[in-house]
């Protein structure tokens, strides 16, 4: 499990800044996604940076969605940033030839699991700080996507259920299953 660590080094320092200069200049020049994609990428990377996990985490935290909102291309995060952190960013990025929304999910979460458990803590980071915007899906459906998403990685990624965003997780998900049962009930009420 990380530890927290308040410090990092200068030249770890270096390469996230670099990460962050990339992802704010491609998503500017081409992002698609009218979400706040840029500040949602930087909540998870110093999420994952303040509980001490690698620089390749939070690198990757920083990258996640660019291959799916913008023009960029797993080879260029891997040119840039390395095989590793490219690997991961591959691995939470779905297939846009599935087109089947739960499968095309469940086949980005099992390369997932088997990318490891940094791209596991990647994913897991990802989905929790998406979890605080259940409530603002389009429709009950979407929502109810959104929890079988959550339930669905939880039980996938049960091998780093000792990390402290797995548990964060694990914690929000009865959260998000109450607000929508109380919303389900008062549309019946």
């Amino acid at each position: 499990m990380a530890k927290g660590n308040k410090s990092i080094k200068a030249n770890t320092a270096k390469e996230i800044e670099v990460a962050v200069v990339f992802l704010v200049s491609s998503y500017c020049a081409s992002g698609r996604n009218p979400k706040p994609v840029i500040l949602h990428s930087l909540r998870i990377a110093f999420r994952l940076l303040e509980l001490g996990y690698s620089s390749r985490v939070v690198i990757a935290a920083i990258l996640h969605d660019l291959v799916e909102d913008s023009d960029v291309s797993i080879e260029d995060i891997k040119r840039n940033f390395g095989k590793k952190i490219g690997n991961m960013v591959a691995a939470v990025s779905f297939d846009p030839t599935i087109t089947d929304r739960k499968q095309r999910c469940l086949e980005m979460l099992k390369r997932v699991k088997r990318e490891g458990r940094e791209a596991m803590i990647l994913k897991a980071a990802d989905l929790y700080d998406n979890s605080f915007y259940i409530h603002l899906a389009e429709n009950v459906t979407e929502q109810k996507y959104l929890i079988w998403k959550l339930e669905t990685f939880l039980k996938l990624a049960s091998q780093i259920k000792n990390e402290g965003v797995w548990k964060s997780l694990k914690k929000r998900l009865p959260k998000e299953k109450e607000r929508l049962s109380s919303l389900l009930s008062n549309r019946q009420g």
